[in-house]
């Protein structure tokens, strides 16, 4: 048996041809994370819109807004984060040059083994490339454990907003690193 913590990561960017493996982390990882917090119909309605194949395979294909940076471990894809920049900003962040971190995920099993910071790291990277001041994100107020992720790479809370999670209006706390 392989020691997975043993495994290097590698990271890449991803393209239209990684449709169907994101579709599948990107299901998956979403059950774990919010699975146990909350009723699977909301669960089913948020997948179903937001990583139906046609909707993953749209945003991979839009380049000039989005960007999704793919850790793999061997051959198999065990994390990803999203760069949009065509989101709406935070208000608090009206007259900054702000890009969003809309989805950073890695399979439980792979969990405390840095990927998430590298992910974040690629996308930190990439935002400072292309002359961004800030990268902003929400997080359910109910997600500690990334909270606390968050902050410590050096994010801050700055308000609040609701996010309609399938049919649940659920409170996400708005977070920003000043780059």
């Amino acid at each position: 048996m392989i020691d997975i913590a043993k495994v290097p990561v590698q990271l890449r960017l991803g393209t239209k041809e990684d449709t169907k493996v994101l579709t599948k982390l990107a299901s998956e990882t979403m059950r774990e994370a919010f699975g146990e917090q909350n009723e699977s119909k909301h669960i089913d309605a948020y997948i179903s819109q937001a990583f139906h194949k046609l909707s993953v395979q749209a945003e991979l294909a839009d380049t000039k807004h989005n960007t999704f940076w793919l850790a793999f471990q061997g051959e198999e894809l065990v994390g990803y984060c999203k760069l949009n920049r065509k989101s709406e900003k935070p208000r608090n962040l009206k007259g900054y040059k702000a890009v969003e971190l809309q989805r950073i995920y890695v399979y439980d099993q792979y969990k405390g083994q840095g990927i998430g910071k590298q992910l974040l790291d690629a996308c930190l990277e990439q935002a400072r490339q292309e002359k961004y001041q800030a990268v902003f994100l929400g997080v359910w107020e109910k997600n500690e454990s990334a909270i606390q992720f968050y902050e410590h790479m050096g994010f801050e809370k700055m308000g609040w907003h609701y996010f309609l999670f399938g049919f649940d209006r659920q409170r996400d706390y708005w977070m920003v690193k000043h780059l």
